[in-house]
This record gives structure tokens, sequence and C-alpha cells, in this order.
């Protein structure tokens, strides 16, 4: 039941419409900072990836600080990708199946960025156009 606008008094339905469009559009931001979360950490996991390859193919101290966070970091985020080729260049083996996992997560990081600020969409009562 609402009650009756008096005096600038707004009805009850009106407010919780209000309050419902604002807590939507707060969803919606929030799912668009994560969406964005998401599109540079698939991006950053690319960079990185890239990097590692470039190491590969010039002369690099491996002992380096650097050197040694970006071989272990990309090692790690590059999963099953790893041993997907095998060609006779150790080289061109790590630069196909490396630089495929950098691929893998800008398309996840997208996929996920998309699906985020999607649902962000909806929680705000607007469709996705």
């Amino acid at each position: 039941r609402t009650a009756e606008p008096s005096g600038g008094q707004q009805p009850v339905g009106d407010r919780r419409v209000g309050a419902a469009v604002r807590a939507g559009r707060a969803v919606q931001k929030i799912m668009d900072v994560l969406a964005a979360i998401a599109r540079l950490v698939g991006s950053l996991f690319a960079v990185v990836l890239l990097v590692r390859v470039g190491l590969e193919f010039v002369a690099v101290n491996p002992h380096n600080v650097i050197v040694e966070w970006i071989v272990r970091f990309s090692d790690a985020i590059v999963l099953d990708f790893r041993d997907l080729f095998l060609p006779t260049d150790p080289r061109i083996g790590l630069a196909v199946n490396y630089g495929l996992a950098a691929v893998f997560w800008l398309a996840a990081g997208m996929i996920v960025g998309w699906v985020l600020s999607g649902v962000g969409q909806l929680a705000a009562g607007r469709p996705n156009a």
C-alpha cells in the first residue's frame, strides 16, 4: 500500500523504487570496476608472457632479480600451454606456447569483463545494448 502524497512527501512505493534504482546503479558500478580489473589482469598476464618470450631471444643475465621474477611468474601463469607444441627448437616452442597463453589471458580477461559488465547492466535494470 502506498501512502498519500502530502506536503512534499513521496509515496512509500516511490521510495522503494528509488532505493531499488540506487542499489541497481551501485551494483552496476561495482561490476564495472570488477570488469575493468578483470581486463587489466588479463592484459598484464599477457604482457608478462610476451616479455618472457622476448627475454628468450635476447642475451640477459638469468640471475637478475627482475628476469628471475618474470620467468617464475610467467611459468606459473602459462598453465597447460607450456608444452602444447614441441618443435625441435625449444625457443620456438616457448614463443608459440607462451604466445598462445598470452592470447588466452587477453581473451579470458575480455570475456570475464564483458560478463561482469552485463551482470551490472542487468542489476541496474538496463538491457545490454
